[in-house]
């Protein structure tokens, strides 16, 4: 299967300047008529002005994030940096968000530090003084994790924040215009089949949610659809216990609302910006061949762990838009494309954090997998244009997705039966 085509090639636009789609003149919609200026903020809400300094001032007020502007020079909306007279109540608004990380750190890292406090010293106590159980408690790591990614993380984003604005003045920010327009125009691209994935996900989570309600240990939707391998020895009653349809249920299933919540938050930044990209055949067929690959890691290097969550699938995203993009390097601005290493980095140290009851294992094997497919698939590129979808990839494509609608139904009666 080959993805080298683009848009180049075979648009009969392709004499038009060179320059990717989310950097282009009608990158975004037209303005609205009634006034000379106004703003649409991240909510889709919009705020009409007179001129440049209401503009400027409702821009400060506001609390919600700022997508597009609207001025007197431009027929269409554009992004606030690329105005000169809003750098400096920008930069006032960066400076604020700062101090509420730093603010919202300092409380999530006293009330999380203290539940690791709490959880260590309770497994510490209940095993008789032994460092083991405190390190295997997984309360004691999920409040470790929860510590992690709700306080130190915002007081370091909030550190980094206002380093750059002191070695930065306001007219810096128009380096700034690439980035913004990049990540405004993934605001904006329609992406229905992440969508789909994540209502697939959550409607497996309702159904292990009604099931599991009240109840404790070892749940009782992961016994009936998870991956449960040498785990199966152990409860006969699951006579499908290392039944081979596990391996693709088990994805679609998590261990709480936590875990849910974060795999959803990743795949549909990760999933928005594949399909955005690479184009949608490509989003399903990572996904689902990753956590395949996931899986099977999982199965063969931790054989005595119960097994589930979409973290293969979404690794495998990572790892095939960190290819992708050094494929084709001019489709992205260099500061987006740094994201992506920084969250590997991240899953690096939340794997650590996490290793009594994180699957590295699966991790790893989407990782690797998603990078592999990006580099079989696709050849590198100069072009600023996305790369085309050729039938095959549609084809293979659907059939995915056909295959997750059918794995949904499956797991959601396995859960329920």
């Amino acid at each position: 299967m080959s993805s080298s085509s683009s848009e180049d090639e075979k648009s009969p636009d392709s004499v038009l300047e060179a320059t990717p789609v989310w950097a282009r003149a009608d990158t975004f919609p037209i303005k609205p008529s009634g006034s000379d200026y106004g703003l649409i903020d991240s909510k889709g809400g919009q705020q009409s002005a007179h001129s440049a300094e209401e503009l400027a001032a409702k821009i400060l007020k506001l609390r919600a994030e700022i997508d597009l502007v609207w001025i007197p020079e431009s027929d269409r909306l554009v992004v606030p940096e690329s105005v000169p007279a809003l750098h400096q109540v920008l930069r006032q608004r960066q400076e604020r968000f700062a101090s509420y990380d730093a603010s919202n750190g300092k409380r999530m890292s006293l009330l999380f530090g203290a539940a690791v406090l709490w959880t260590g010293f309770s497994a510490w106590e209940k095993h008789g003084g032994s460092w083991d159980a405190v390190y295997s408690s997984q309360f004691t790591g999920l409040a470790v994790l929860l510590l992690f990614i709700f306080g130190l993380l915002p007081l370091y984003e909030s550190w980094k924040i206002r380093r750059r604005l002191q070695r930065t003045k306001a007219s810096d920010m128009v380096k700034g215009i690439p980035e913004a327009q990049f990540e405004t125009w993934l605001q904006v691209c329609k992406v229905p089949f992440t969508y789909s994935l994540l209502v697939c996900l959550g409607l497996v989570g309702i159904a292990q949610l009604y099931v599991d309600w009240g109840s404790a240990g070892i749940k009782s939707s992961i016994l009936r659809a998870g991956l449960l391998k040498l785990q199966a020895l152990n409860h006969p009653e699951i006579v499908d216990g290392t039944a081979y349809w596990r391996i693709f249920t088990a994805p679609l299933l998590h261990g709480n609302m936590i875990h849910l919540m974060m795999n959803a938050s990743g795949i549909l930044y990760l999933g928005r910006r594949t399909e955005s990209l690479a184009r949608w055949p490509h989003l399903v067929i990572v996904f689902v061949s990753s956590a395949w690959v996931g899986g099977m890691a999982s199965f063969h290097w931790i054989p005595d762990k119960i097994a589930v969550g979409a973290s293969g699938g979404l690794l495998g995203l990572l790892g095939f838009m960190l290819v992708f993009e050094r494929m084709h390097p001019r489709l992205v601005p260099k500061p987006a494309q740094r994201r992506l290493l920084a969250g590997v980095f991240l899953m690096v140290i939340i794997g650590f954090i996490g290793m009594s009851f994180i699957d590295n294992a699966a991790h790893a094997g989407g990782l690797l997998a998603g990078m592999a497919y990006a580099g079989i698939v696709f050849p590198k590129s100069a072009s600023f244009r996305r790369p085309v979808t050729i039938t095959k990839d549609k084809m293979v494509g659907l059939a995915m997705v056909i295959a997750v609608i059918l794995t949904t139904a499956w797991a959601i009666y396995q859960i329920m039966e």
